[in-house]
């Protein structure tokens, strides 16, 4: 779930509105054996580029909606400065299946992602303005551009057609007719679009329509310069990219110790959680491995409430403001087992999260050999002080493919830092401070029902 299948997109009932339908050049013939091969390799070209500056024009409404940004071919990642309806602008960037938007920010001009404030949506979700379901639809369109593989020519020399040429940026170019390519069986799926190459072969311009009567376009901007070391992912959409390798036995030794090294200690917690379409829950508290309890105090669309979370079940109550009360309040709570047949109508991804944060801690190490052969090293960060991003299986965990964990986790000085969860709505995030404190004192009416 941390990248979704760009196929899937590609299959649901709205792609269909993609196809170029009538709207034929008289002049299109069947392509040449050397022009379907220059189409097949197109995507693994663009995987092996350097990102570009793109323009895209969506026709929404009755008019031109221009666009500027930055694609990222190997993330993907697409990041825009995209105009509103009231005039101003914002910023957005968009990976498969998940869009984040933020308040237009100087930091596009330097070609930077500003921190911090993102507001994460699933892409193509229904419900949405014309022009955000136009944006969807190009921007996953683009994400059908690169492939770690060539397409086969032979298909395409099937089912596409030369159907002009002329200039681009003042290179000669060619337009072909084609399906819009994915990684599936047959390589193709069967919607249309436009794709302009140069004598190269690179992509100069893409054409599609995202809905409406008229095409939206993108044209590659490749004779831009610009540094794309700041062009990263929000931390909500999972960060930099990763590159999943092995664990050495220096790494695997540390993994080996992590939850050990939280037996019997505690840490304050910073929780950021995205719960639905534009909606991010906030949270801050402390985790007490000594008791097996987690204590936060929770921000989200509903206001403010209290969290209490024990192995055997949680405790809520509202409250009107972030501070998190020492004593706990004695009475107002609401409680449910984990074993209640309710449960799961009070166990959404905020819950989630915070259980796993409680089973981050164990009496005895784990086996470093098996770690070596089921953990991830996903990417280092940090510099001078390494912060090594994982995954390991915690027991229960499903199977899953290195990079494609639930869960994945941020290990400095060989102590747990962060927890990452991969939600419907993006990713969402528990920082751990270490520190001692002193126990909390859990009412006992509540104890005796969660504890």
């Amino acid at each position: 779930m941390w990248g979704l299948v760009i196929a899937v997109l590609v299959g649901t009932a709205g792609w269909m509105a993609v196809s170029c339908g009538a709207d034929r050049s008289d002049a299109e013939r069947p392509v040449t054996e050397d022009e379907a091969q220059l189409l097949a390799g197109m995507r693994s070209r663009n995987l092996d580029s350097e990102p570009v500056a793109v323009r895209m024009t969506l026709p929404v409404e009755g008019e031109q909606l221009t666009v500027d940004g930055y694609l990222v071919w190997d993330g993907p990642l697409l990041y825009a400065r995209v105009p509103t309806d009231d005039g101003s602008q914002q910023l957005l960037q968009a990976v498969p299946g998940l869009v984040a938007s933020h308040e237009d920010d100087p930091a596009f001009d330097e070609v930077a992602v500003p921190e911090g404030d993102w507001s994460p949506r699933r892409m193509l979700a229904g419900g949405a303005a014309p022009a955000q379901s136009a944006f969807d639809v190009l921007a996953s369109s683009m994400f059908t551009l690169a492939a770690g593989r060539d397409d086969d020519p032979g298909y395409l020399a099937e089912h596409a057609t030369w159907r002009d040429e002329g200039l681009v940026d003042g290179a000669q170019v060619e337009t072909f007719r084609a399906p819009i390519m994915v990684d599936s069986g047959t390589g193709a799926a069967s919607p249309e679009a436009l794709y302009t190459l140069d004598e190269s072969g690179d992509i100069r311009r893409f054409q599609v329509n995202t809905g409406g009567g008229e095409l939206a376009s993108v044209d590659f901007l490749r004779e831009i310069e610009f540094d794309p070391s700041g062009l990263e992912r929000a931390d909500l959409l999972g960060g930099p990219p990763i590159e999943p390798s092995e664990v050495d036995r220096d790494l695997s030794e540390t993994l080996a110790e992590v939850r050990t090294a939280n037996w019997e200690r505690s840490a304050t917690v910073e929780l950021e959680v995205p719960i639905g379409n534009d909606q991010v829950a906030t949270g801050h508290g402390l985790v007490d491995w000594r008791t097996m309890t987690a204590y936060l105090n929770i921000a989200d669309t509903d206001g403010y409430r209290l969290l209490l979370a024990r192995p055997g079940g949680l405790a809520t109550q509202a409250t009107d403001s972030d501070e998190l009360p020492q004593p706990l309040p004695e009475e107002g709570w609401e409680t449910h087992a984990l074993d209640d047949e309710d449960v799961t109508e009070n166990f959404g991804s905020i819950e989630t999260i915070v259980y796993r944060m409680l089973e981050m801690a164990a009496r005895e190490a784990e086996d470093p050999d098996k770690l070596a052969e089921q953990a991830s090293l996903l990417r280092v960060d940090g510099g001078d002080e390494p912060v090594y991003v994982v995954e390991f299986p915690v027991a229960g965990d499903a199977e899953a493919a290195a990079g494609q964990s639930a869960f994945r986790y941020h290990v400095a000085e060989g102590r747990l830092v962060k927890v990452e969860m991969m939600t419907l709505y993006g990713v969402a995030s528990g920082r751990l401070e270490h520190e001692e404190y002193p126990m909390v004192a859990i009412p006992w009416s509540i104890n005796e029902k969660i504890g």
